[in-house]
């Protein structure tokens, strides 16, 4: 005989209760899940790293957002984000940005006039511009903080910016046996001010990056 015969008919009614409450929680379920016919299905949102977003834009920074700093105004892609890694720049006042996942960094710092002239004293020579002494001061530095390091012919900035200024690649390990970096450097004279401006990163993804850079320093402005 069926136990279940057995049981009072109270448990049965209680029993039968259950598992109706079961089933229509798993009908419920089925038809949330489906939905109804015409229901659209909402896009789902597809994330991008950055060095993808890059090589998207033929190995270009994408999107560049104008910022500010100590009185002059320029143009950097979104990918950078502010940062207080600071350990490469030598001014009081200074702005950096990074994109981390590419270990790329970002900065521009000014040096007053004033700053700028006690850098030229520092030289001996009297004809030394402003431009030129914080310039060589700031490259002696940086070549002798490098492991091997290599660095470029200085030469003036192309034409398309806006400031009197040169610019000069320099190449090094900054700890022996770790990979190298490459520095873009150019200095610009903006009303007797001195702005120096780095973009730094591993020397092996730096060779698609110098157009970016000139990009960025053309497009500073009062």
């Amino acid at each position: 005989m069926n136990p279940v015969l057995l049981l009072p008919k109270r448990i049965k009614l209680y029993i039968r209760s259950v598992k109706f409450k079961i089933i229509s929680s798993l009908i419920f379920a089925s038809l949330t899940l489906t939905g109804c016919p015409g229901d659209e299905e909402e896009p789902v949102a597809i994330y991008k790293t950055n060095l993808e977003r890059i090589q998207e834009n033929n190995m270009d920074l994408p999107d560049p957002q104008r910022f500010t700093f100590g009185g002059v105004r320029y143009d950097i892609s979104e990918l950078f984000l502010s940062s207080y890694f600071d350990a490469f720049v030598l001014a009081d006042e200074y702005q950096i940005r990074s994109i981390d996942e590419l270990n790329l960094y970002f900065s521009i710092e000014r040096f007053p006039e004033v700053e700028a002239e006690g850098i030229r004293y520092q030289f001996d020579n009297e004809e030394i511009s402003l431009l030129d002494a914080v310039h060589d001061s700031y490259a002696i530095k940086r070549n002798a903080s490098l492991e091997e390091a290599t660095i470029s012919i200085k030469k003036p900035v192309p034409e398309s910016v806006g400031f009197p200024g040169v610019i000069q690649t320099i190449s090094g390990e900054n700890y022996r046996g770790l990979p190298s970096n490459t520095y873009f450097m150019a200095s610009l004279d903006v009303s007797g001010d001195i702005y120096v401006v780095q973009l730094i990163g591993k020397a092996e993804n730096m060779g698609y990056l110098y157009d970016d850079f000139i990009e960025i320093i053309s497009s500073i402005s009062l």
